[in-house]
């Protein structure tokens, strides 16, 4: 799908990728996947359903079929792994692993989005290398939306939703259980919203609502929480609330004082929206990460940077002039950015010209009180992630779709999993999700971050197989025995 170092955009940030599998979908072709039962189809969909002048669009998707083929399937578990722009399909043998037990006699539906992997991949030019600055990762995105021009209208949540019903249609499925991992949480709460119908239940695993709150204060906040929460679990090994102070020191030291170093031939600055970032991806990524933190900062804090500069040059963090890493999975940045200026609620208004975008994210910023985002600053963390901020300031569009944020929602079993230490979709914002729905129970998974079912002990997928198997949250006790994350002395 992508040229290996593209400019990906996934719900942590932008992050290169390497070269992804851009083959076209064969019509009902098994083994298709690397999974055993596993049978391809695609299905043509208008690009916008309420334009059909402006074209089609092919939508594949992997039906991986149940184990147990003396009887009919008891369900069909359609997964979405979020991005936007991740490839459902391209991560089969990693949910078929997972959740191995449920396959027993539940298929498994996997949809690539429209524009992504083998679902016509889409592609404005803008976003094919690593934008060196802040300012022009924003520039490249508007001149993305300007490249698509009508046809940027077509890729929405709604729409993607939308397409995940005609292939469940089309297969005969009568009702789906859904299974949102971070951005693929708010993909299946807007199919839930417009086929309410056809949803027997929901996982949605790192959760957020359709209200987003664009300044990532939330984040901030768990930011902070998971720092607290890894040094009461060491055993002594860090203060919380002193890591929270050097940080701030470290922070207001780098806004003024950016360190210099060099990766791939490359000046980099480490300024303070470098070291937000470190720190938002190893609250993302925990356990992994996360206890060298308080290693990291007091180093930098007595002129021994070796930490925090291998830090940088593992996440290239969107500060002055980089960008983090993350999962090598077929991902599409022009996609994920337009899903973003799309759907997600602006700082601004739509309609207004850029110029007075400009002023009114200016203004709206500089009255946010700047407690909200400490230790970190309210610049630096408003500059960090490709979500949120001004991503979307120059996009062209003034008058696009919106994505509603009201209901109704289906009245179905719904369960929130959610990491403690992550930051970058925390338990709060899950709980917010969880509110969207009338019978929601949400679970806090203690010592992990994101998309917490993908921790090596299993725990976590069994609880979500035994919420789909039996529409009620079993035992959850296995979750005590989740190991705290290591703290570097």
């Amino acid at each position: 799908m992508l040229v290996a170092g593209l400019a990906a955009v996934t719900a942590g940030g932008l992050v290169a990728v390497p070269a992804g599998h851009a083959g076209t979908p064969q019509e009902a072709t098994a083994g298709c996947v690397p999974v055993s039962g596993a049978v391809c189809g695609t299905v043509r969909v208008p690009l916008v359903r309420a334009n059909p002048g402006l074209g089609d669009t092919t939508v594949a998707y992997a039906l991986i079929e149940h184990r147990d083929t003396s009887r009919p399937a008891r369900g069909t578990v359609t997964i979405n792994p979020g991005g936007p722009g991740d490839s459902a399909i391209a991560s089969a043998a990693t949910y078929a692993r997972m959740f191995g037990g449920l396959l027993q006699d539940h298929d498994l539906l996997l949809v690539d989005p429209r524009g992504v992997n083998r679902s016509d991949p889409v592609s404005c030019g803008t976003l094919t290398s690593l934008p060196a600055t802040r300012e022009a990762f924003v520039q490249a995105v508007g001149e993305c939306g300007q490249k698509l021009g009508a046809r940027a209208r077509g890729y929405t949540s709604a729409e993607i939703a939308d397409d995940i019903d005609a292939v469940r249609a089309k297969l005969g499925i009568r009702r789906l259980d859904l299974f949102g991992e971070s951005y693929g949480t708010y993909l299946m709460t807007v199919y839930a919203q417009r086929h309410p119908e056809r949803v027997r239940s929901l996982v949605l695993s790192s959760a957020y609502p359709l209200a987003v709150d664009m300044w990532g204060r939330p984040n901030a906040r768990a930011a902070r929480r998971a720092l607290q929460l890894v040094c009461q679990r060491s055993a002594g090994a860090c203060d919380g609330d002193q890591v929270l102070r050097d940080i701030a020191q470290l922070s207001q030291r780098l806004r003024a004082r950016p360190i210099p170093y060099t990766l791939g031939g490359q000046e980099r600055r480490l300024d303070d929206t470098a070291l937000a970032s470190i720190v938002y991806g190893l609250a993302k990524t925990a356990p992994a990460g996360i206890g060298d933190v308080p290693a990291m900062v007091r180093g930098a804090l007595h002129s021994d940077n070796a930490l925090l500069v291998d830090a940088a040059k593992q996440a290239a963090p969107l500060s002055g002039s980089s960008l983090p890493q993350d999962d090598p999975q077929p991902f599409n940045p022009e996609l994920a950015a337009t899903v973003v200026c799309n759907d997600y609620p602006t700082l601004w208004n739509r309609k207004a010209p850029t110029s007075a975008r400009l002023r009114q994210f200016s203004a709206g910023r500089a009255a946010l009180p700047e407690q909200d985002f400490w230790p970190f600053g309210k610049r630096a963390w408003t500059s960090m992630s490709y979500d949120q901020g001004n991503t979307c300031i120059r996009w062209p569009d003034r008058h696009g779709p919106s994505q509603p944020t009201g209901g109704p929602f289906p009245d179905v079993p719904v369960l929130v999993t959610s990491g403690d230490l992550d930051a970058n979709t925390p338990t709060e914002t899950g709980r917010q999700a969880a509110r969207q729905f009338r019978r929601a129970t949400v679970v806090e998974v203690p010592n992990v971050g994101h998309v917490a079912e993908h921790e090596p002990s299993g725990c976590v997928a069994a609880v979500q197989t035994g919420f789909i198997r039996n529409l009620r949250v079993p035992d959850t006790s296995c979750l005590a025995h989740i190991p705290p994350a290591p703290v570097r002395p």
